[in-house]
């Protein structure tokens, strides 16, 4: 099997060697386009990762605000394509799946779309919109572009520069004055459906969560095992929350983190006041995190969810630089190590595993503890 890093250099390759055929079919297509339709739009975000996803929401909701009557498609993997399943301005997901991407161009070449966006930096997204014919295609830029953005960043006719420590979402709804919608906010957009909130409703019931109980939401997975801040730590943090607030503590995470819950459940000793949620599917978290008085996880896709719902968070940034795209307003705290300098960046390179660590274990319970209580003082 190729992997798919050869894939896409092919594939690049492709696509610049053809480019004047692809031009003459692209300026083809577009002189014959009625332009009294509406508009047929296609964003492209990061493909996998689920925070970036969810920052991407206000982008939806801006152009069908603008243009309601738009056909608006969002390009994803099956990955995360459930936390914009229910979203109600998207009318067509795609998925991307490595082995089919001939299938996947003449899909949206079929779609005949007027605009595409793309706000990641690397290339893929602005090649595939360019060999599958869409004539307007806006795309982000960074500085410091590696060889393959250069070479490709010119088949982009809609460019925007992101400058390094800037706050990433705005840059992805600027893009959007190529279309004419100006400041339209970042406010993220998460949907529940019915089915998930009864799902949730009946397994709170079942562990005996009343309404009234104060219910404290932990995600000790982080995707990435430089970002982890520890199972000790998050045990310690949570006898914090049981001893001082009297609180529920509701573990959430995927099957593969049920050995390391299970353990900390047992280090507790506390079944009751723990509570294990780690059989839920991505379309259901929303509504899971909905429930929560709070939630505290290191800077991974749960904490946006949980932002763009509304529920007041503790975001453990680590080595991230809080500048670029953690959440920060009065719901939300941002737990940073004392006098160590961000070494993880949306689009620039990062520091070392050791730099990135280091950030990660300065953050100690204490800190985390101070933030839980100020925030139950507001919300608990």
């Amino acid at each position: 099997m190729i992997p798919n890093r050869f894939k896409r250099i092919a594939f690049m390759a492709k696509a610049i060697l053809l480019s004047p055929i692809f031009y003459s079919m692209i300026w083809s297509r577009a002189r014959r386009r009625n332009k009294e339709k509406p508009l047929r739009i296609l964003v492209i975000p990061q493909l996998t990762r689920l925070g970036d996803l969810v920052c991407a929401t206000p982008v939806f909701a801006a152009i069908k605000k603008k243009y309601p009557q738009s056909f608006l498609a969002v390009l994803t993997t099956d990955k995360v394509e459930g936390i914009i399943r229910n979203n109600p301005h998207i009318d067509q997901i795609l998925l991307y799946k490595s082995n089919d991407l001939g299938g996947l161009v003449q899909k949206i070449r079929s779609l005949r779309f007027d605009w595409s966006f793309t706000l990641p930096v690397s290339p893929f997204g602005l090649l595939l919109s360019f060999v599958s014919l869409i004539p307007r295609r806006a795309k982000l830029m960074r500085e410091g572009r590696p060889a393959s953005e250069i070479m490709t960043d010119w088949l982009s006719n809609a460019p925007l520069r992101y400058y390094h420590h800037t706050y990433l979402p705005h840059a992805y709804v600027e893009l959007l004055e190529y279309i004419h919608i100006h400041n339209p906010g970042t406010k993220k957009e998460v949907y529940i459906d019915s089915e998930s909130e009864k799902r949730v409703a009946a397994f709170l019931s079942e562990h005996g969560v009343r309404k009234s109980d104060r219910l404290v939401g932990i995600s000790i997975a982080a995707g990435n095992a430089i970002k982890e801040w520890g199972d000790e730590k998050f045990t310690e943090l949570a006898s914090h929350i049981r001893t001082v607030h009297r609180a529920r503590v509701l573990f959430l995470g995927t099957g593969k983190d049920g050995d390391r819950v299970d353990a900390i459940r047992k280090s507790l000793g506390d079944d009751l006041g723990c509570i294990k949620a780690t059989g839920f599917s991505l379309m259901e978290l929303p509504a899971l995190l909905n429930a929560c008085t709070l939630f505290i996880a290191v800077d991974t896709g749960p904490i946006y969810i949980a932002h763009a719902l509304g529920v007041p968070l503790i975001d453990i940034t680590g080595p991230v630089d809080i500048r670029e795209q953690p959440p920060e307003d009065e719901r939300s705290i941002l737990i940073a190590p004392e006098g160590v300098p961000p070494s993880s960046f949306v689009f620039k390179k990062p520091g070392s595993a050791e730099e990135r660590r280091r950030a990660v274990e300065a953050i100690p319970v204490s800190q985390v503890a101070a933030g839980v209580d100020d925030m139950m003082k507001m919300y608990g």
